[in-house]
């Protein structure tokens, strides 16, 4: 099965931060599930695609040019380590990425072909406080940020 343009822009981000993560960190965690990070240890990073805009590419026609709201949220062990990773996937992500079509079979990655790159056009970076004691908060919960992203394939879909 192939992946649709949605998920090849998710899975493409995850496989770049995971590949820079291997290279940088260790015991880095990035998931796509939301609901999956409070089964694993710490530190994660969960990606997941928001909002998505399709704005006419041209009056009258059909074609349009996708705009895409990425949310990056950050669970850490610590502040520092908070900090930290905001700083290094800011770092990493507002230059762009690669953007791949996925093809899939039984949950394994069978091929991923270049397809152009994914462009970061603003980064919103915001802590979360639940105004709660740390210590009554979950531990995933303890000291998280999200970033946000706005990005485009900077191309016009038929």
């Amino acid at each position: 099965m192939a992946y649709r343009t949605s998920r090849n822009l998710e899975a493409s981000i995850i496989d770049y931060l995971q590949t820079n993560f291997t290279a940088d960190w260790s015991g880095i965690n990035v998931e796509k599930t939301f609901a999956r990070v409070y089964e694993i240890s710490l530190p994660t990073i969960c990606i997941r695609s928001n909002v998505t805009s399709h704005d006419k590419a041209e009056i009258g026609g059909d074609s349009t040019i996708r705009t895409v709201q990425v949310l990056i949220d950050i669970f850490a062990s610590s502040d520092g380590q908070k900090l930290d990773l905001t700083d290094y996937i800011v770092d990493k992500i507002k230059s762009g990425c690669v953007f791949y079509n996925y093809v899939i079979a039984s949950g394994t990655i069978q091929s991923k072909t270049a397809n152009g790159r994914i462009r970061v056009t603003a980064i919103d970076v915001t802590p979360i406080d639940f105004n709660t004691d740390k210590d009554k908060l979950d531990v995933h919960d303890r000291y998280r940020t999200l970033i946000t992203l706005s990005i485009s394939l900077g191309r016009v879909e038929a």
